[in-house]
């Protein structure tokens, strides 16, 4: 569906006046089997899913192989452990094989479990295409479950629903939503809820199962600002306080793993969102190691984009794949994804220890030390964001700059159109999500990479 401004003119060429809204499904379907992950028995690769046919038969509807995180990858393996079959469950036999289903030996289960997943469409032949997984659903039983159809709303609906959009937002009521939040580029609060209401289903996969840090600006970009790591500053609507135990000697961390929390959040004046390197349960055990490539005084942005490449060029010779997102500011961030085996301090200390091979080899554009007067004209890779407790700022959040930039992933062949860290705003990142077919970091979320050998290839000794 395409939205414009009523009095902007047409221009051939992208622009915040003209959107693109794609119309995402989502509902719920019957488990009916799955595969496991080929290099983890203990973790589902992919679920097979049905609807009830009109006349009760259960169909198949395709599949989803993403979505979930390593904790749920294992949770849902258990709970379909116990109710293994020989038979497929679908009413006629097997299901069909789907263009994009991942592969891997299917198990098939009782038609007992629903998920929720959301999906871009379904094809002629009655399959979903693109689907991503949201939740497991027990609310719900399988037997209820149908293919759903769009409803038709009257006019008389739609003008009901438009008096209530201007202060409520995903049923989080805004307060205060015209107040101007960033003078620069004249949003307002209501601006950014609604934006991270666009983007939560994107966002979530980001934040869920990860200690989480706010970022709070009640007087906008340019005000105070409040870094809020622990829960006894203030308490938020669905924002989750984390087991003490997890960080012994420090108050309840938090967690945003919902929509409500997100939009609550954004309610409460939070701006920026950024999470942890380790999960919520096993918070000594990181399973991503982060390079935030920041440019000092002077250094001009091709030499930030050159750096990311070179950066990228070590881990690969190291045998590590890594993944791209804008910062939302003046850098970039190199995202590593790891298997839970080292803590945080051995993690920590090879990341130094990559920082400080690059900026021997490359002096010219790189420095080991952070400090304004020391990486003026060149980049600073900061591996502070691997210690213990550090955070970094989470995919698709807002920053509380001028401009108000949001920190976007992104495919390598991507980077050499990137004009800057804040390359994307509030105002233009749904916009560019709309014209986006694939999430540029599929992979990343199955992807788990031991660090031994990289450790010996660097010659880094723990």
């Amino acid at each position: 569906m395409i939205a414009k401004r009523a009095d902007a003119p047409y221009v051939s060429r992208r622009s915040d006046t003209w959107l693109k809204l794609k119309c995402i499904r989502r509902q719920e379907f019957v488990v009916c089997g799955y595969t496991l992950r080929t290099d983890s028995p203990t973790r589902i690769g992919s679920l097979m899913l049905g609807v009830h046919a009109k006349n009760g038969q259960l169909v198949s509807v395709g599949g989803v192989g993403t979505g979930w995180n390593d904790r749920e990858a294992r949770d849902i393996r258990r709970q379909l452990a116990a109710l293994d079959t020989d038979h497929a469950p679908f009413t006629g036999g097997e299901a069909k094989p789907g263009r994009r289903r991942p592969g891997g030996t299917r198990h098939w289960v009782k038609p007992r479990l629903v998920a929720e997943v959301r999906f871009a469409a379904w094809t002629p032949d009655g399959q979903i295409r693109h689907a991503s997984f949201v939740a497991m659903r027990d609310d719900k039983p399988a037997s209820e479950i149908v293919r759903e159809e769009a409803r038709h709303v009257t006019a008389a609906a739609t003008k009901k629903s438009s008096k209530k959009a201007s202060s409520t937002v995903g049923g989080v009521a805004v307060s205060h939503g015209e107040r101007v939040i960033d003078a620069a580029s004249g949003r307002t609060k209501l601006d950014l809820v609604r934006y991270y209401e666009s983007v939560a289903d994107d966002m979530l996969p980001h934040l869920k199962g990860r200690p989480c840090a706010l970022v709070r600006g009640p007087q906008g970009v340019g005000g105070e600002i409040f870094f809020q790591k622990h829960a006894e500053k203030v308490h938020i609507a669905g924002v989750k306080q984390l087991d003490p135990a997890l960080w012994p000697g420090h108050p309840s961390m938090l967690e945003v793993g919902t929509r409500e929390a997100l939009l609550n959040a954004a309610q409460f004046n939070v701006i920026e969102f950024h999470t942890s390197n380790a999960t919520s349960t096993h918070f000594d055990r990181p399973n991503r190691m982060i390079f935030d490539l920041d440019p000092g005084e002077g250094t001009p942005w091709a030499h930030v984009q050159e750096g990311a490449l070179l950066m990228r060029t070590l881990l690969t010779e190291l045998g590590l794949a890594s993944w791209l997102k804008t910062s939302g500011g003046k850098g970039l961030h190199v995202v590593v994804p790891l298997r839970m085996h080292y803590d945080n301090d051995t993690v920590k200390a090879f990341s130094r220890a990559i920082v400080q091979h690059v900026a021997h080899v490359i002096p010219s554009k790189f420095v080991a030390k952070s400090g304004p007067s020391n990486r003026v004209g060149k980049l600073f890779a900061d591996y502070l964001r691997n210690g213990v407790g550090a955070t970094t700022v989470a995919a698709y959040s807002a920053r509380a700059r001028p401009g108000m930039g949001v920190s976007m992933p992104v495919r390598w062949d991507d980077l050499a159109g990137l004009k800057s860290g804040a390359h994307w705003t509030i105002s233009t990142a749904r916009e560019h999500l709309s014209f986006q077919s694939e999430d540029p970091w599929a992979d990343y979320w199955t992807t788990r990479q031991p660090l031994g050998e990289a450790m010996k290839r660097l010659g880094f000794k723990k």
